[in-house]
């Protein structure tokens, strides 16, 4: 298992192999925090983390459904896993002293952790001005030059904000040059990009369909 964040940079995690049933795989809940804390209070207000299970090969699929359990010093606390595996894990340092442990319903090599960092918008929001994206995309870009340190000059930066609606969602941008509408690709995305034109505009997103969840991007 690999927990990694989806920006220019990887951040490798490797875990020991614990005692666990076969097909399940216990590991320390702090490995998973050593890796949140790096986000988690860190000036990221307009961000949001996104962790979720993926296969580790495309030719092996995941065990279904997929669970997650923390052993925590208050009991068993099962964590939420969507449709799509990512998983609400709390960020507790509290946990970290008390030893909690996590335990996922999948064996230790068939699946990696996948950390996406997105615009944090609130559920059922359709509209979204474009300030607060470029908000977001300028946090993005501190967070990648911190992780890259000495070589921050060649880091690149954000380009695209994915706005993950459906393949039937379209973002319409209302301002001062008149509407224009923006359709999701073939993976329900649609693509917002970082364009200085629009920062001096700055028009009002409005999404035709609520925002499952956002992902920020060097890619365009």
């Amino acid at each position: 298992m690999r927990l990694f964040l989806t920006t220019a940079l990887v951040l490798s995690l490797v875990v020991p192999m614990a005692l666990a049933a076969p097909g399940t795989h216990t590991l320390p809940y702090k490995d998973f925090h050593d890796q949140m804390v790096k986000f988690y209070g860190q000036g990221h207000d307009r961000l949001a983390l996104r962790l979720s299970v993926q296969p580790a090969s495309d030719k092996q699929p995941l065990d279904a459904p997929v669970t997650m359990v923390v052993t925590a010093p208050e009991g068993r606390v099962d964590l939420t896993v969507d449709a799509d595996n990512a998983v609400d894990i709390p960020f507790r340092p509290d946990w970290v002293q008390a030893g909690a442990t996590v335990t996922i319903n999948q064996a230790a090599a068939t699946y990696n952790m996948k950390a996406q960092i997105g615009m944090k918008v609130t559920p059922g929001t359709t509209r979204i001005a474009y300030a607060d994206v470029k908000a977001a995309f300028d946090q993005f870009d501190k967070l990648i030059e911190k992780e890259a340190g000495a070589v921050s000059f060649l880091a690149p930066s954000a380009k695209t904000l994915r706005l993950f609606c459906g393949k039937d969602c379209t973002v319409t941008l209302e301002g001062t040059k008149g509407p224009r509408v923006l359709k999701a690709d073939d993976r329900g995305r649609v693509n917002v990009p970082n364009d200085k034109g629009l920062v001096k505009e700055n028009p009002v997103l409005v999404v035709s369909r609520s925002v499952a969840y956002t992902v920020l991007t060097t890619k365009g």
